[in-house]
């Protein structure tokens, strides 16, 4: 999404979908000493994993096990009344950071195979001192529900000015969340990412970066991340957009680099999936890539291609 979202004392038992891996956000602490928490929950059941406790000495706190071991991280020369800061989990890893710096003060590995579904920011306090939160993240918004389906189908939309549109999907995080884009170029079009804070799409194409400021967003969120490698693509993997050979279709992928989530393109004649950063094009053979739930309906095939989609 384009905007943050507010979360106030008078909102308990919120959960943020975490299907970005990523989120960034900001925290009004109340008291010195009283720290607020963030938790994170699977999927299935909302059973909790851990805690995070933010304060001069940040806590993660291991809920799989009834031990609750607690392992202690310090935060250094901050000023804690509004502080800003990103956090990932990504790769059975933790970490978590100041906004606008590179390198986390919090690393932690996950001690269990489960998988994160949801994050819930607590609203209060030490049981009395209310919290208040401003976070960017996924559109979809649980409070107390069991598990439901979302109606919203994937499109792509052209931004108005340098607003991004308000179900946008988060794809990655590279100090900032950024989001699943795609854009012309040399006959193709390839998809790759947004970063806000550069207000450019950035596209993957002959071993270069390319920036671009003619691009469409994916929006929506009904769709989810599967690992894979080479050419081996989903039947119902998310076609993003087309190769300037034979018009053959380009999928989404994503993959880690660099301590960053990227997103780019997948072309299954290079069994690549191609990723843009720093000015390069950097290449990975394993990665994840962007499925259509099994019970869509099936996609159609854009930009009428010649000839018939082989998945391998």
């Amino acid at each position: 999404m384009g905007e943050m979202r507010v979360i106030t004392p008078s909102e308990v038992d919120v959960l943020l979908l975490a299907d970005a891996c990523a989120m960034r956000f900001k925290v009004k602490i109340p008291l010195p000493g009283l720290g607020p928490a963030i938790t994170f929950t699977t999927k299935h059941k909302f059973h909790k994993l851990y805690r995070i406790v933010i304060g001069r000495h940040t806590k993660v706190i291991d809920l799989t096990s009834d031990e609750q071991q607690v392992t202690v991280f310090a935060l250094h020369n901050v000023d804690l009344q509004h502080p800003e800061f990103w956090i990932t989990w990504y790769n059975k890893t933790i970490k978590m950071g100041l906004w606008g710096k590179q390198h986390p003060f919090l690393v932690y590995p996950m001690h269990t195979d489960l998988e994160i579904g949801y994050v819930q920011f607590n609203t209060l306090s030490g049981n009395w001192a209310p919290v208040e939160w401003i976070v960017e993240t996924s559109p979809v918004i649980l409070k107390e529900m069991p598990s439901r389906t979302f109606e919203s189908k994937l499109c792509w939309v052209s931004p108005q000015g340098d607003k991004l549109p308000a179900n946008a999907m988060i794809g990655g995080f590279e100090f900032e969340p950024t989001y699943i884009a795609r854009a012309h170029h040399n006959h193709s079009l390839c998809p790759g990412k947004y970063v806000p804070s550069k207000k450019l799409a950035y596209v993957p194409w002959g071993f270069r970066e390319h920036a671009k400021r003619d691009y469409e967003i994916l929006c929506g969120y009904n769709a989810i991340w599967v690992k894979t490698k080479l050419n081996y693509i989903p039947t119902n993997a998310v076609i993003g957009g087309r190769s300037e050979v034979h018009n053959e279709p380009l999928y989404i992928g994503r993959a880690m680099h660099d301590g960053k989530l990227l997103t780019g393109k997948v072309h299954i004649r290079y069994k690549t999936c191609y990723l843009p950063y720093n000015g390069q094009e950097i290449e990975v053979s394993s990665y994840e890539i962007l499925v259509i739930p099994e019970d869509e309906i099936k996609q159609t095939i854009p930009f009428n291609l010649q000839a018939k989609v082989k998945i391998i």
